[in-house]
């Protein structure tokens, strides 16, 4: 599992902004958080038990920052319309992410299993 969490890329691109990919040591209630205030996604190793927990918390980080970026919460309309709006948004951000992130699509499609 360390080597899945040391070979994350160190930035992730998301929307306009780099994100930087940072490791904390101290013990926290996180597994990760999404820090918006210095844009970086935070991961708390000792919380993370495989390497498929890695990829699966940092992707939650990256949909929280695609959520804010296409101002998911603020949708209002109906429930169909707001569900087509939401899918559509994450749609585009994750294509964005990927497409933007090559190195983080490797290091995703190599630990995801």
């Amino acid at each position: 599992m360390e080597s899945c969490v040391q070979s994350l890329p160190k930035t992730i691109k998301i929307g306009p902004c780099d994100w930087r990919v940072v490791l904390e040591s101290d013990a926290d209630e996180y597994c990760g958080l999404a820090d918006f205030a210095t844009h970086s996604l935070k991961l708390w190793p000792s919380r993370l038990n495989s390497p498929s927990h890695v990829v699966s918390v940092i992707l939650h980080e990256c949909l929280h920052v695609i959520y804010e970026n296409q101002n998911l919460g603020k949708v209002k309309s109906t429930k169909l319309e707001r569900e087509e709006a939401v899918v559509e948004g994450f749609e585009s951000g994750l294509i964005s992410l990927f497409r933007d992130n090559p190195k983080f699509l490797v290091w995703f499609k190599k630990w995801v299993r």
